[in-house]
């Protein structure tokens, strides 16, 4: 059987019952500049230096444009993608993670190319403890392919009344209907970064997955930006404040007071900030992308990583799931030591129960992931370091990626990404139907915009 990564396997789920999906730590920014002489003299802004907005001006700088600069609220490059340091230099990641589906991934291209190791993670290397002891159901396999099969019966109700429907059939026990929520929880979930009420067997049908293994970086994600970044003007810690497309050229205004004259303009900026109206359009976006905008919704991913002195967990096992007494909380953590060789754990919280913990300090959320190592291994040692993220809080992201909600269409996704009057060019996770919430996805929308740009100016230099 092909191993699947775990979103690929979430639509095979689906497919099961017709509703499948198609199959350094940096610190600071590269204040490099393009070479004067290249073919294009057009100067191109692009909002964002995530990696939608390096793609975007990777591929330009490639195609030609020597006038390609990149305006970063940050302090950092990377938006979503964020390698910190733990234990005194050793690299984690505290936004994306893994590759998902290697192969024909861009992104597997781009490790490969540049020699960056990878580490496969295998979701069945799993272990699951229950709060008060004893093991999963027998029959788990067909506890969750029974509740998708009765999903689709209505695929238009929130998977949570999916469950409550399920459940008052009688046909599973206590132990049963407990384990049932954490598989929906930790597959679910974790990988829309909702919870359940706000979802439906129909919002996460689909896009497409690539094939393959999904895999982690153990030197961190940072090495795919450090292969995108080399000659990029990249400028940080100067937030677009508005972009004014009413005529040519679009003026972009920064937080500094600093002005940009551009002949295009692409925006990368995350859904979450979109949302909050963080950056001014004059005029005002088109009432169908305004409308994309307020009814996608942006997912909610935390972890709480925790480097020990020595492994007290199961050391083989990559996947370590948690079945407590709050549904939920601290569900499943990845076992690092395999991939590193480091006794680290990545603790993962989503949805509300992401945002709840948010408010909590860096102290309490590991003191809280400590009492539930706790009632798994019993006597739990202090970490000798740890990092705590909060994304819902972050505001040059607002979240940690999209997702579709109950009665919201995937096409939504393409509505965010059209571009306006050919000048203003939107990209990033959020605007892509096929692989949203994703970094290969992300990348792939800069490609593209880089690609809208170049046909633009072609036919406008043709004419």
């Amino acid at each position: 059987m092909a191993v699947l990564s775990r979103r690929a396997a979430l639509g095979h789920g689906l497919a099961a019952v017709g509703l499948g999906a198609a199959a350094s730590a940096v610190a600071g920014c590269s204040l490099g500049r393009s070479e004067a002489n290249a073919a294009h003299g057009e100067r191109v802004v692009i909002v964002g230096a995530g990696v939608a907005g390096l793609a975007a001006a990777a591929k330009l700088r490639a195609n030609g444009f020597a006038n390609v600069v990149v305006l970063e609220a940050r302090d950092r490059i990377g938006g979503r993608i964020w390698t910190d340091t733990i234990g005194g230099g050793r690299p984690i990641d505290l936004g994306a993670s893994w590759i998902h589906g290697v192969k024909g991934n861009p992104i597997s291209a781009i490790a490969s190319d540049n020699g960056i190791a990878t580490s496969p993670t295998d979701y069945d290397n799993d272990v699951v403890h229950f709060h008060d002891g004893g093991e999963p159901p027998e029959r788990a396999e067909d506890i969750f392919d029974g509740f998708w099969s009765s999903a689709g019966k209505r695929p238009r109700q929130s998977l949570a009344a999916a469950y409550s429907n399920y459940v008052a059939t009688g046909e599973l026990g206590v132990r049963e209907r407990r384990y049932l929520a954490h598989e929906l929880n930790t597959i679910v979930e974790h990988e829309l970064g909702a919870d359940v009420g706000m979802l439906s067997l129909e919002s996460i049908t689909g896009g497409s997955a690539y094939p393959g293994r999904d895999v982690v970086f153990p030197g961190g994600y940072h090495q795919i930006l450090d292969a995108l970044v080399p000659g990029l003007d990249i400028r940080c810690a100067d937030a677009v404040t508005s972009i004014d497309h009413a005529d040519s050229p679009i003026i972009v205004t920064a937080a500094s007071g600093a002005t940009y004259e551009a002949s295009a303009v692409v925006v990368t900026l995350p859904l979450g900030v979109l949302k909050e109206g963080a950056v001014s359009f004059r005029p005002a976006l088109p009432a169908p992308k305004q409308r994309a905008i307020e009814l996608l919704q942006m997912g909610v991913l935390n972890k709480t990583c925790l480097l020990f002195d020595e492994v007290f967990w199961d050391e083989d096992a990559e996947i370590i799931g948690y079945v407590g007494p709050v549904p939920g909380h601290w569900a499943e953590a990845l076992n690092l030591y395999p991939a590193t060789g480091l006794p680290m754990l990545m603790m993962f919280n989503a949805g509300n129960v992401a945002t709840e913990l948010e408010r909590l300090s860096d102290a309490d959320n590991v003191a809280l992931a400590l009492a539930a190592l706790s009632e798994m291994y019993g006597t739990t040692p202090q970490p000798r370091d740890a990092r705590v993220t909060r994304w819902f809080s972050d505001p040059w992201s607002r979240g940690a990626y999209s997702y579709v909600p109950i009665g919201v269409g995937f096409e939504q996704h393409a509505e965010l990404a059209g571009p306006i009057d050919n000048r203003l060019f939107f990209a990033g996770e959020a605007t892509t139907e096929d692989y949203p919430a994703t970094v290969h996805g992300a990348y792939l929308t800069g490609q593209r915009a880089a690609s809208q740009i170049a046909e633009t100016t072609h036919r406008r230099r043709a004419r």
